[in-house]
């Protein structure tokens, strides 16, 4: 009888060493599969926010060499490690084509880059390399969401493409006229009027057609619909309106072209700018600043600096006229 007690205690005993042998590795999945999933998750953030600074920097003129580009990606590579250190394995910049390709990999601060499990250890591993990939691109909008007012090609030209940094500003301002029927103006026409058969409106601008959310989507070398009539598009509460718009730079889209007049006519899109707002007259209520708007009476009109601006959504491919748009593409 004691034989056999003493032969159940050592199963017991060989049974509980096995379990913990198998307990140890189900801790050791759990506990280093989270801490690898951390370090991923970081340099994955890091990747991402290395790849985006690098593109704005060259999108918008600063220095785009790949010392440049090595700087700026490690830089933000370890801003955005929990433990301050993340390194850069490559950087692939494409600069004719806009693009750039960023590889961060585990970095600690003895200048290792094997990320060493804890429990696994016990179980023979000894560690891995972890790496994360992000690429970005940059360039001139060709897709963008934006106010829902267009403006003409003649406008454009009219303002000597005055683009500028800020703020502040020190440049002159620019001030577009709404089309108001005097044609004797420059860059002026009646709202909806090919007045020369040629398919243009020479001048002016209009209100774009929205899903009542003060927001058109445009794209260039597209055909947008417009919102006829002189008051602001649907969806524009004039208290909503200067909360968007005053002293806040904004996106708009330019044209080239018309067809149709009134409900049904649509704009041909060219391009889009910038504008840091300063004032305008709609009409009724959509006057700022009050008492001192930029123009008066039966005129309509939108003043402020044209200036550089950076967008993180919408798409690539039309005429630079100041914005560059910053995106992740993979």
């Amino acid at each position: 009888m004691r034989r056999l007690m003493r032969s159940d205690d050592a199963a017991a005993a060989v049974f509980v060493a096995i379990s913990m042998i198998v307990l140890i590795g189900f801790t050791a999945f759990a506990v280093d599969a989270g801490a690898l999933y951390a370090e991923r998750r970081e340099l994955q953030s890091g990747a991402d926010a290395a790849a985006l600074a690098i593109a704005e920097a060259c999108g918008r003129g600063e220095p785009c060499t790949q010392a440049a580009a090595e700087a700026v990606g490690g830089a933000y590579a370890d801003d955005n490690a929990s433990d301050g250190f993340a390194g850069i394995d490559t950087i692939d910049l494409d600069t004719t084509n806009g693009l750039v390709k960023v590889t961060t990999n585990t970095e600690l601060n003895d200048g290792g880059t094997v990320f060493a499990p804890f429990f696994a250890q016990v179980l023979g591993f000894g560690g891995t390399t972890v790496r994360a990939r992000a690429s970005a691109a940059w360039g001139s909008p060709g897709g963008l969401a934006t106010l829902p007012l267009i403006i003409s090609d003649c406008e454009w030209e009219k303002s000597q493409h005055l683009v500028q940094e800020g703020p502040p500003f020190t440049g002159d301002k620019v001030l577009f006229l709404f089309h108001d029927g005097n044609t004797t103006e420059e860059c002026n026409a009646q709202a909806g009027q090919d007045w020369d058969g040629d398919g243009k409106l020479p001048g002016g601008f209009g209100w774009l057609n929205t899903a009542g959310d003060c927001i058109a989507h445009s794209q260039v070398g597209y055909w947008v619909a417009d919102d006829p009539g002189a008051s602001p598009s649907t969806g524009c509460d004039a208290k909503d309106f200067k909360e968007l718009v005053l002293n806040k730079t904004v996106s708009l889209p330019f044209f080239d072209d018309i067809r149709g007049v009134g409900a049904g006519g649509e704009y041909h899109v060219s391009g889009f700018v910038a504008i840091h707002v300063t004032g305008y007259n709609f009409g009724g209520k959509f006057k700022e600043p009050k008492g001192n708007a930029p123009c008066s009476g039966d005129e309509r009109c939108l003043e402020g600096y044209l200036t550089v601006d950076t967008e993180y959504d919408g798409e690539l491919g039309g005429p630079d006229r100041g914005i560059v748009i910053i995106k992740l593409t993979g």
